[in-house]
């Protein structure tokens, strides 16, 4: 699994999920991210504790891409669509942030009064 792949949120405890889309805002982070914040950031997390953290950890150490694309053609139904509203939610927000942004007036500086 590469690190700027999605965490793999829909495989997680419902603790997990609700701590890292809690602490990530409602979005899927990548691996990455999660594997950026320190253990003792994520003990501040409301619902993490040393059992869900060590969840966490597992799912950024699992198997490389290779394998798990060797997988994609035994998924279940169920978690290909979990994954499908995982992209869709995450590009709705993302497309929802770029009309919020082109619809604001543009910022005008000091010197430009």
């Amino acid at each position: 699994m590469g690190l700027d792949d999605p965490f793999p949120i829909e495989k997680c405890s419902g603790r997990v999920r609700g701590a890292v889309l809690a602490e990530f805002h409602g979005r899927c982070p990548t691996i990455r991210e999660v594997a950026s914040i320190s253990d003792a950031q994520w003990l501040t997390v409301p619902n993490i504790g040393p059992t869900t953290l060590e969840e966490i950890r597992r799912y950024i150490n699992q198997t490389p891409t290779e394998q798990r694309l060797q997988n994609l053609s035994v998924m279940e139904d169920g978690e290909i669509l979990s994954r499908l509203n995982r992209v869709q939610r995450e590009l709705n927000l993302i497309a929802s942030a770029i009309k919020t942004r082109a619809a604001s007036p543009p910022y005008k500086g000091e010197h430009e009064k």
